[in-house]
């Protein structure tokens, strides 16, 4: 018998091998926890993208709708629902007796406010300016890159339009029965993973696009109730 008393077992550490085993599967998990929150950020992104892209548009439609509606609207009178000559393809001018302008300023005396509707190509919003002294345009409408009209005309005096054209100053007011308008509206930020080449209708128009950033046509038409003839 050996009398030196029990034996200690003999201690081993790890050999560079298990070493380096245990580093890779530690990437791999850490790569794979990354990529799982690189693609949750991405979606949540591409999510938050397209929601704040339908709100602004169903919101712009509908703020357009309202004001354009109102075109001609005068208790006191006849009243031109459209100021043709002052408007383009971008822009359409509305008039209609009431105590404000569309900035919020009082119409004075006269009691007609004149608005105009417009597209700010620098800010991507659609504007609307009123006709009192030192009106400046006012952002009503965000994420808008752009923004077209289309007049229709009453041909046979139905009060519906037959057909639809671009802006001219020649057209007669009188013959406006409805407008007909297209925004398109974009994400803001860029939420795809990879760039698309997309063309998008807007009425008589198309836009050309080749980026990340998302986007959606809302059209809509407004017939003119309150147009004098």
């Amino acid at each position: 018998m050996n009398g030196g008393g029990p034996r200690r077992a003999r201690q081993h550490g790890l050999s560079l091998i298990e070493l380096m085993i245990a580093m890779l599967l530690g990437l791999i998990v850490v790569a794979g926890v990354y990529n799982m929150y690189a693609g949750t950020r991405h979606s949540a992104r591409f999510t938050d993208g397209l929601q704040r892209l339908q709100e602004n548009g169903r919101f712009g439609v509908s703020v357009l709708q309202r004001g354009l509606r109102l075109a001609g609207y005068s208790p006191a009178g006849p009243l031109g629902a459209l100021d043709v000559a002052a408007g383009d393809g971008g822009t359409v001018v509305v008039q209609l007796r009431q105590s404000h302008d569309c900035n919020g300023i009082e119409t004075g005396d006269d009691g007609i406010a004149i608005n105009a509707y417009a597209h700010d190509a620098t800010t991507s919003t659609i504007t609307c300016t009123g006709n009192a002294a030192g009106a400046s345009p006012m952002p009503i409408v965000e994420g808008v890159e752009a923004f077209r009209v289309l007049y229709g005309l009453d041909e046979d005096g139905d009060d519906v339009p037959e057909r639809y054209v671009p802006h001219d100053p020649a057209l007669e007011p009188n013959r406006i029965a409805a407008l007909r308008f297209a925004l398109l509206v974009g994400s803001g930020t860029p939420i795809r993973a990879r760039a698309a080449s997309e063309s998008h209708v807007l009425l008589d128009r198309i836009v050309e696009r080749d980026d990340r950033i998302a986007r959606a046509v809302f059209t809509s038409t407004v017939m003119l109730r309150n147009r004098r003839r």
